[in-house]
């Protein structure tokens, strides 16, 4: 059970896999024999079988592992040796034979607490049976009054016939239907996962018609990763009719993550629309997720026709995200002639975060233009970012020439933090020097 635990955890936090890990599997194993405070033959071969698996000799270890139940049939171990033999077959992709060793320790061992593990790995292992056996593993986990088998059982309905397994998570989600949150999240995560058309409806549908408020998130969030466009219309429909501002941000992200034409377009409507400050800000971050021309071209527009400060930054910041020549040059076009000093900093901070001798050359044009004390500070912090030769160079040059002492100690920290040869170099000869 406690395996299964950690697994229902992973998949609510993260939206993953419902099966646990090799690596959880492992964690598990280490924690039982650390619990074993004998130094017996049986344990020693135990603890050799364990580090096999650790180490992914699957067959090893199920060689290791066969040898322990061979000669220690009575052992207090017996079952978890059999759970770790079936799970080594499993491995090897050997179902089969996995499959009759669960089926032994479950007939064999029903009082152990390794059984409910049993029944949760052979439920996985069932879509992967070649002959009918699977089907009825699954047909009995879905009923199990235990929750965790459920979903174990859920999940590979969804693997084995999508469609099936659709239909049971609409049974679930439905209004009504009396299931408990951790099966409902279960269904939600499965749906992530599954790609046919009745699946994206389905969560389309819970979008709408759930009343549990954290499941909803779940569900607004879901719609995002499915690339299908129809979720976009009822994604743009929570961002403009919702009275909930959580709900309507998790929705332009849920946009965000859909690179289309389409989405960016939404975006755009809702950057430059009368919404709340926060859900344009949300958009306007959402477009700089998007690697694009038009992407560029857009913010640039809402940044020349809008006068919100806010709004300004948010698009600084998005245009900083984007590694585009194009988003160089309008960061470049802002710190040369923003009316606002801050936009201008920000302009700048964001064109060090650029990449490539592009943006160390539009940088040191703009130092060399500049006038205002402050402002060529914030250009040499942003030289002293990258990792470009040209950028450590025109640092060392202010070092050597600046007339501002001020400006001349500013580049010196910046090289002072490189170990750049030549940086190294530098130093060490002005330090002779003087």
């Amino acid at each position: 059970m406690f395996i299964l635990l950690i697994a229902l955890q992973s998949i609510l936090l993260a939206g993953g896999n419902l099966f646990y890990s090799t690596a959880q599997d492992i964690d598990r194993l280490n924690q039982f024999i650390q619990a074993q405070g004998s130094l017996d033959a049986a344990t020693k071969t135990f603890s050799e079988a364990r580090n096999l698996i650790k180490d992914g000799e699957w067959a090893k270890a199920e060689q290791s592992f066969s040898r322990f139940i061979a000669d220690y049939p009575q052992d207090k171990d017996i079952a978890a040796a059999t759970y770790w033999l079936a799970f080594a077959l499993k491995q090897q992709n050997r179902f089969q034979d996995a499959e009759k060793t669960l089926a032994q320790l479950i007939e064999k061992y029903p009082g152990s607490s390794w059984v409910t593990d049993a029944r949760a790995l052979r439920i996985e292992i069932a879509p992967r049976l070649t002959n009918n056996g699977g089907t009825g593993v699954i047909r009995e986990g879905v009923k199990d009054p235990e929750e965790e088998i459920r979903l174990a059982a859920l999940q590979s309905l969804f693997e084995a016939k999508p469609e099936r397994g659709v239909a049971m998570a609409a049974d679930i989600l439905k209004p009504g239907s009396g299931e408990s949150r951790l099966m409902k999240e279960g269904a939600i995560a499965l749906l992530i996962d599954c790609e046919i058309k009745p699946a994206i409806n389905l969560l389309i549908d819970t979008v709408r018609n759930e009343t549990d408020y954290e499941l909803r998130k779940k569900a607004v969030r879901a719609l995002g990763i499915h690339d299908d466009e129809s979720v976009l219309d009822p994604l743009k429909s929570l961002v403009n009719q919702s009275t909930d501002k959580e709900i309507a941000r998790i929705a332009i992200q849920a946009l965000a993550e859909h690179q289309g034409q389409r989405a960016q377009s939404m975006l755009v409507e809702i950057a430059r629309s009368n919404a709340d400050l926060e859900l344009r800000a949300a958009a306007i971050q959402g477009l700089g997720d998007h690697e694009d021309e038009s992407a560029v071209n857009e913010l640039f527009k809402l940044y020349s026709s809008d006068k919100d400060e806010t709004i300004r930054k948010e698009i600084i910041s998005a245009l900083g995200e984007i590694n585009l020549p194009s988003a160089q040059l309008r960061l470049f076009e802002i710190a040369r002639s923003a009316d606002v000093v801050k936009l201008r900093h920000m302009a700048i901070q964001a064109l060090g975060e650029h990449e490539g001798e592009r943006a160390v050359d539009n940088l040191i044009q703009l130092y060399d233009s500049e006038k205002d004390e402050g402002t060529k500070e914030e250009i040499l912090d942003a030289l002293g970012e990258s990792n470009e030769k040209k950028a450590l160079r025109k640092l060392i040059d202010v070092a050597r020439k600046d007339p501002s002492l001020k400006l001349r100690k500013k580049a010196l920290a910046s090289i002072g933090e490189s170990d750049d040869p030549e940086a190294v170099k530098f130093l060490e000869e002005l330090l002779k020097k003087n």
